[in-house]
């Protein structure tokens, strides 16, 4: 695959095993989920989506894991990746309502993992559920990269968002 131009961290390669997962239609989709919800009415370059956040948030992990082993750097990357899958169009303004009628978060994605196309890929990679779901909720060390006190989530979506809204952080 060809390096996916991102205005935040330019030229991503993106390794195989994670092209696959790109690919997948739960990852797809969230190019249809604006990262910011309703911002856009304020801020109305605030456009951007869960997609362009995952795949920034991924190009961060394979950075900061790119001394770990070839095992552990797969599993960071890949909860970086997914880390946002269980994300339904403006979810953080309709969590409540939505966790009162699923009885699920948007952090819940064990199951999205469990659904086939991504369970095949895992598989093949000898990758279990159970370990990325881990991970993304930061309940392991590795999985402190992806989701604990200064994760690469939060260090791509404070960026990006301020570029796409066009307000400073920091000062």
């Amino acid at each position: 695959m060809s390096p996916i131009r991102d205005p935040i961290h330019g030229y991503i390669e993106i390794r195989p095993c994670i092209e696959r997962l790109l690919d997948t239609h739960i990852v797809q989709r969230l190019r249809n989920i604006k990262q910011l919800g309703w911002t856009n009415l304020v801020y109305p370059g605030s456009n951007h989506t869960r997609f362009e956040h995952s795949l920034g948030t991924y190009y961060l992990a394979s950075r900061v894991a790119s001394e770990l082993s070839e095992a552990e750097r797969t599993e960071v990357e890949i909860a970086a990746l997914l880390h946002d899958i269980g994300h339904g169009p403006y979810s953080h303004d309709c969590e409540e309502v939505i966790e009162k009628y699923t009885r699920r978060s948007h952090s819940d994605v064990k199951f999205l993992l469990e659904k086939e196309e991504i369970a095949t890929i895992l598989d093949e990679l000898g990758i279990s559920q159970t370990t990325i779901a881990s991970q993304i909720e930061g309940k392991t060390k590795l999985g402190q990269v992806v989701n604990g006190t200064l994760d690469v989530d939060r260090m791509d979506y404070l960026v990006r968002d301020a570029y796409y809204t066009g307000v400073s952080y920091g000062m």
